[in-house]
């Protein structure tokens, strides 16, 4: 399945262990404020960090994505 949603969607269902990948986009600009990827769920602290193992790298257009898949 493919999940697009906002951060809390995204945050649920990577704390009930449901992603199996993960697709980022990277774009070369600095924000200074806006919504984090993952708001809620059980990723509150560095201690609670869900490593990922990074499966590919690529360029789109001037931006990058990343494909990776958690670690459990």
């Amino acid at each position: 399945m493919f999940l697009e949603g906002g951060p809390t969607l995204a945050a649920s269902f990577v704390s009930a262990g449901l992603v199996d990948r993960v697709i980022a986009y990277i774009a070369p600009a600095l924000l200074g404020r806006g919504k984090s990827a993952l708001q809620g769920g059980t990723i509150e602290t560095m201690e609670d960090i869900l490593r990922c193992e990074l499966l590919d790298v690529a360029r789109s257009g001037p931006d990058i994505r990343l494909i990776a898949r958690p670690r459990r």
